[in-house]
């Protein structure tokens, strides 16, 4: 399973949370650095610009190692046989669990690198042990075999690339599947992964739901977007008529049942938005805008009104006063929206949080109340209140 500390991971959460209620003035910076010191972090996570220059170095010094390991074995079979880039994926692999593992590194840079290679190298032995035995790998091998890659690296480490290509490779999976082993496949190649995508959608979104899932928050929300993305342009008019030529070797040949694919690719970002809106779901809502965009594309390819710069001027215009005008709106909030930032995924917490505030100051009391004297009890509030016997 996954292999960071699940404690400093909820630690973590919680210190992320704080930070927010920090900067909008809810506690204190007293109180923030208190709670910091009770429930701390030990991950190695440097500065955006420091990590960036981590995976730079840590690619460079692998890049070496692995050039003095072939010089080594550049006389040999080995070189040529899928077993050494296994090799060399291993030994990537072997120090992302010593970094991770030993030396606490989460999102350093280095770890990055590290699974990075070590996916990529597993990927390399796979495809050149395929080669060998078929001569021919198809899609549908290598897209299987991205797939398990990235799906145990994801489960390991929580990493946000790695699920992003799990899902992709699982979705190119199924279309090459459809297309190369079942018969009249192409014709119906769009429906299945309409149904591919949006049953995966579910899935993803039942398991986000789920406490067992909490540390993998990040790569199931990517998995949504990718989803979403991916049922839209399985009825997306261009997308199918693109793909259709040239699986069948056409051009221009119109697409069967079109009128049902031009229904989906107009109204289908509007569908997204509006369960944005009624679902409270940013993620729902901003697709929906970003694919309202590529829809007023997709019909601008087709039917030539205005120029493509003057249409693009005139979507950035719509969508730029849509935005303006909900946030002069939302400035004050209204039936559960507002323009002002927040914490979506812990409100429900907030009550736990505003209790293990009071705790924590209370507990660090320098000395405790003497005998006799006024005794607090009854409360049930986070063990801060006091009823009616006060």
């Amino acid at each position: 399973m996954i292999i960071y500390n699940k404690t400093w991971l909820a630690n973590l959460r919680l210190q992320n949370t704080l930070e927010k209620d920090l900067y909008a003035g809810c506690i204190t910076k007293d109180e923030f650095s208190a709670i910091k010191e009770k429930y701390p972090v030990d991950f190695y996570t440097p500065t955006l610009f420091a990590r960036v220059g981590l995976f730079i170095l840590t690619c460079i010094v692998m890049l070496f190692v692995y050039g003095l390991i072939a010089l080594m074995v550049s006389s040999s079979n080995m070189f040529s046989s899928p077993g050494f880039p296994f090799f060399l994926g291993l030994i990537s692999y072997a120090g992302l669990e010593f970094m991770v593992g030993g030396n606490n590194h989460y999102r350093s840079g280095v770890d990055d690198a590290l699974l990075f290679i070590s996916g990529c190298l597993f990927f390399t032995a796979l495809f050149m042990l395929f080669d060998a035995n078929n001569n021919n790998p198809t899609y549908i091998d290598l897209t299987a075999a991205a797939f398990l890659i990235s799906l145990l690296l994801t489960i390991r480490f929580a990493d946000m690339l790695m699920s992003a290509a799990c899902c992709i490779a699982f979705f190119a999976w199924v279309f090459f599947f459809w297309t190369k082993v079942i018969p009249s496949g192409t014709a119906t190649v769009p429906f299945i992964m309409i149904l591919a995508s949006a049953g995966s959608y579910w899935l993803l979104s039942t398991f986000r739901g789920k406490i067992q899932f909490i540390n993998y928050q990040n790569c199931l929300t990517v998995g949504l977007i990718i989803c979403l993305v991916t049922l839209y342009a399985s009825g997306n008019y261009y997308i199918i008529q693109t793909l259709g030529d040239k699986l069948n070797g056409t051009s221009g040949k119109a697409v069967p049942f079109g009128t049902i694919f031009w229904a989906w690719t107009i109204i289908l970002p509007f569908v997204y938005f509006g369960l944005g809106i009624k679902r409270k779901d940013a993620i729902l809502l901003r697709t929906g805008l970003l694919l309202i965009a590529a829809a007023a594309l997709t019909f601008r390819n087709y039917y030539h009104i205005l120029p493509i710069d003057t249409t693009l001027t005139i979507i950035g215009v719509v969508i730029l006063g849509i935005a303006y005008g909900v946030m002069k709106y939302l400035e004050t909030p209204k039936y559960g929206f507002t323009y002002a930032e927040t914490d979506e995924a812990n409100l429900m917490d907030n009550l736990k949080v505003e209790s293990l505030i009071i705790a924590e100051t209370f507990s660090t009391a320098p000395t405790p109340p003497a005998d006799g004297g006024v005794k607090f009890g009854g409360g049930d509030f986070g063990g801060g209140g006091s009823s009616s016997t006060f």
